[in-house]
């Protein structure tokens, strides 16, 4: 009985864990596949100063990039732009790390309930 307990309470503690980490999943606003990229770039005038110094590149110029459907695609983008989907890119990433917490968890979990599962099945049949 006191093994059964004990299981009953590792379970009752991932469970916990997992509706933590589903609470923070609620939290997160819009999500966005893809990558921001700010670059900065010379031109095609020749005697332009960014030819010669770095510091002086034309930009900075912000692109997103993603696969869509098998393709990489890129699109340039306004500043208030590349914010708005940095912003959304970090939630998507913060989901993905939260949803492989969550697989950890269940993963730990099931073994545990599958016991508490057969013992429960067990002590019936012997009833």
């Amino acid at each position: 009985m006191r093994r059964r307990d004990d299981w009953k309470r590792r379970l009752s503690e991932y469970q916990s864990a997992y509706r933590e980490l589903a609470g923070r999943l609620a939290e997160l606003g819009f999500m966005h596949e893809g990558t921001v990229v700010r670059q900065r770039l010379t031109c095609g005038k020749s005697s332009c100063v960014c030819h010669r110094d770095p510091e002086r590149r034309h930009g900075p110029y912000f692109y997103w990039t993603a696969k869509v459907k098998g393709r990489t695609v890129s699109r340039l983008l306004a500043k208030e732009e590349a914010d708005l989907y940095e912003e959304w890119i970090r939630n998507r990433r913060r989901f993905r790390e939260i949803q492989r917490k969550m697989l950890a968890l269940a993963k730990k979990a099931l073994p545990v309930a599958v016991k508490i599962r057969r013992a429960g099945s067990g002590s019936e049949e012997q009833a």
